[in-house]
């Protein structure tokens, strides 16, 4: 080839280079392989590394794990199937600082549609991101009036067992009874309920810390975990909770735990008054049916409740924000499951009548273990 078409292409790609340093967002490219062949500024800038350095490395050299292995999996999805795809990852900058970026990315071809790589534009969503963490978290105080009395009453049973112990050892006390095992049963059997107290407290604390990382976790122990803390209300009210899934099953999902626990938290509470409702006016079982199912995709969460339909013309309203039909409600709960659900897990949310059952159900996409 001769020194023309070197010039030309030298030329060429000076002015992409150009190009793409103008551009305000980190860009990079990416062979097949997953290791970086090219990107702008921005990018060498948000990684702390000269570009030269960035060149033949891949992403586990600059991102967490988790996400690194997450796109590990997007990249190959997206070279068989040729769709451009969209997807949120999180970058902590030397300083400490946490940054959250969206991820637009699709494929490179060449002339022969032969797949070379991938390139990805990113866009800083930090500042939507905190907001949206602002009226989440006012959203999860709302939940904080049905959670305390949640723990009033799983505390009033180990109250009345701490009661029992204290007048126990008193009356060994005015009978001159008391021993050295007497007060090693005293303290060990105090313990227990006070641990049980200590617990519903630490669960209830883990309720209310943010989560602005996405985590791996598992839908099961999520669902433990919220009716550890409302069970023994639900219980108290004579409402009878089913679990209906595969125990042996995996039910693993990558998101922000938390905050899907507030969803779920929020549709059961509304699921539990709105059967309580019904007790003063006809005479039935209250059941509320969790159910899990898997696809290739997707995990599916169902939440049942037997307490009569919603009325066909405001059901299409349930999740616009300020639709409430309490009279002290603030409509604010159910707009907010649909955000997080929607905006922040790339997910669904939906309801529909079979009957006199109201069926929720929330579509989480799944990559699969990484």
């Amino acid at each position: 080839m001769d020194k023309k078409y070197y010039y030309d292409l030298e030329k060429k790609l000076n002015f992409e280079d150009v190009l793409l340093d103008a551009l305000p967002n980190p860009i990079y490219y990416k062979d097949v392989k997953g290791d970086f062949i090219r990107c702008n500024s921005r990018f060498s800038e948000l990684t702390n590394t000269c570009k030269r350095e960035i060149i033949g490395k891949s992403a586990y050299e600059f991102f967490p794990k988790s996400a690194a292995d997450r796109n590990k999996l997007i990249d190959k999805q997206i070279m068989k199937t040729l769709k451009p795809y969209e997807d949120e990852v999180h970058f902590i900058k030397d300083d400490g600082e946490v940054r959250y970026y969206k991820l637009s990315k699709a494929v490179c071809q060449n002339r022969d549609c032969v797949v070379e790589g991938i390139v990805c534009i990113m866009t800083d969503i930090t500042d939507r991101i905190k907001e949206k963490e602002i009226l989440i978290q006012q959203s999860k105080f709302a939940e904080m009036g049905e959670m305390i009395a949640s723990i009033a009453h799983q505390w009033n049973e180990p109250l009345v067992e701490l009661s029992a112990q204290v007048q126990k050892m008193e009356l060994f006390y005015s009978t001159n009874q008391i021993d050295k095992k007497k007060v090693s049963d005293f303290v060990s059997e105090s313990m227990v309920p006070i641990q049980y107290m200590s617990e519903t407290l630490s669960d209830f604390r883990n309720f209310l810390k943010p989560s602005t990382i996405k985590e791996e976790f598992d839908l099961k122990i999520a669902i433990t975990e919220i009716f550890d803390i409302v069970g023994k209300q639900i219980f108290y009210f004579n409402i009878k909770v089913d679990f209906d899934y595969d125990k042996e099953e995996d039910f693993f999902i990558l998101g922000y735990k938390n905050q899907l626990k507030q969803v779920m938290l929020n549709i059961i509470n509304n699921a539990k008054n709105k059967i309580i409702g019904s007790y003063e006016e006809i005479d039935f079982d209250g059941v509320i049916t969790i159910r899990l199912t898997n696809t290739d995709t997707l995990s599916i969460i169902e939440i049942i409740d037997n307490a009569g339909p919603i009325k066909d013309d405001i059901i299409g309203q349930i999740f616009d924000p300020f639709f409430t039909t309490k009279e002290n409600g603030t409509g604010f709960g159910l707009y907010m499951a649909r955000t997080i659900i929607e905006d922040k897990m790339s997910g669904k949310i939906a309801v529909k009548n079979d009957g006199d059952n109201v069926i929720f159900s929330i579509e989480i996409p799944k990559m699969g273990k990484s």
